[in-house]
């Protein structure tokens, strides 16, 4: 038995984790997009070393040097981008870099073309926040999940400010081709727009290439605003630790706008990000090799639920089936879940329109607790049938 099948119920009630914690003891968690597992004890280790160390006044403005100088190295290296200190900065995880982006470039009437729809729901708030209009460009659910570029090109209007991109995409863990980024990067360059990309879960590939739109060229880089982070690769959402990047000539005075909102980040979430970056390759193979056993063995399930059909991911510990078949919205299938299965799910209409008829499953946990959730979900899909 691996570490991570080692996970048991019992243990998971323990945590005082959002994921687990609001629930009665017979209730499964599937939803909330956090892994079951014990963050690396590289990563405990650094973080404690840091406390000891009473690194706990305030720090550096844009994040600690040398943390900051790993994550250029880290962009130079994976991603091909040649960042430098000035164009990084450490933040209180993506959901930051998402409200400031929105909150300094969008003004009311601006419209955020999405890109592709269904989304992480706080594209959809941020947006919205800024008193901007969120328009979706949806994913083409009938042709193997691929972009729709001429649908985006449609969308597009002298109010459009912005794109709006997560690769790898969370709700359906597509992997976006070079081609397909090449798609969006040439309509950004036509209308001279911005470009927001959230790779969060660029660690958590199973096929395809990750590939960021900043490195495409110089330009791109310029005119795009790249968040990347650790909770869901590493397991520590509750650090709030991620990093913001950008070439664009406006970085000095956004920077400063970020100062005015939170002076600095975390020094010990800091210490946790430099731990990921210098010490987790092997967590990372080991933890996706059991992720893919639990993907494979979750759609293979799915897939002979009656009325339900779910593609593979290529990235994220989600599936993303379509439930249509049943003749239920995915609103009441997660409401008729949570009260007859005991299983908590989250409503595809959450992430905007495009997913009303699908429901996101995170399956980062143990065969255990994913079989026995599974085994819930079909026995009342069963029981809709009589």
């Amino acid at each position: 038995m691996s570490d991570f099948d080692s996970v048991d119920l019992s243990y998971l009630r323990t945590r005082a984790a959002l994921k687990w914690g609001r629930w009665q003891d017979d209730v499964i968690s599937l939803s909330v997009a956090d892994l079951d597992f014990k963050a690396p004890e590289e990563i405990k280790t650094a973080v404690i070393r840091a406390a000891q160390e009473d690194r706990t006044p305030y720090g550096p403005y844009g994040g600690d040097p040398d943390v900051v100088e790993v994550v250029c190295d880290k962009l130079r290296r994976i991603n091909r981008i040649t960042a430098t200190p000035d164009h990084v900065h450490m933040i209180p995880g993506t959901m930051f870099a998402i409200f400031m982006t929105c909150y300094y470039f969008l003004k009311p009437g601006d419209e955020a073309v999405i890109c592709p729809g269904p989304v992480y729901p706080p594209f959809i708030h941020n947006v919205r926040n800024a008193q901007a209009v969120p328009v979706f460009n949806p994913l083409n659910f009938g042709n193997s999940l691929s972009l729709d570029l001429d649908d985006l090109k449609r969308r597009i209007t002298p109010r459009t400010r912005m794109l709006m991109v997560s690769n790898p995409h969370n709700p359906t863990g597509r992997v976006f081709t070079r081609k397909e980024l090449e798609g969006i990067a040439e309509i950004a360059q036509e209308h001279d727009l911005l470009i927001f990309t959230d790779e969060l879960y660029e660690d958590m590939l199973f096929e395809g290439e990750h590939v960021c739109i900043a490195s495409l060229s110089p330009d791109l880089f310029r005119r795009t605003l790249t968040v990347f982070g650790f909770s869901k690769a590493f397991g520590i959402p509750g650090y709030r630790i991620a990093y913001l990047v950008t070439g664009g000539d406006f970085v000095a005075a956004l920077k400063k706008r970020i100062h005015d909102v939170i002076v600095h980040t975390d020094t010990l979430a800091q210490a946790a990000a430099k731990a990921a970056l210098t010490t987790g390759s092997p967590w990372i193979s080991k933890l996706m090799a059991h992720l893919k056993e639990m993907r494979d063995y979750g759609a293979e399930r799915l897939n002979r639920m009656p009325g339900v059909s779910c593609h593979v991911p290529q990235a994220t510990p989600f599936l993303f089936p379509d439930i249509s078949g049943l003749g239920m919205t995915a609103k009441e299938l997660s409401e008729y879940l949570k009260e007859k299965a005991k299983v908590i799910v989250m409503d595809g209409a959450e992430f905007g329109p495009p997913g009303e008829k699908y429901i996101r499953i995170n399956f980062a946990t143990s065969r255990e607790v994913l079989k026995e959730g599974l085994d819930r979900i079909e026995a009342a899909i069963k029981n809709l049938k009589k």
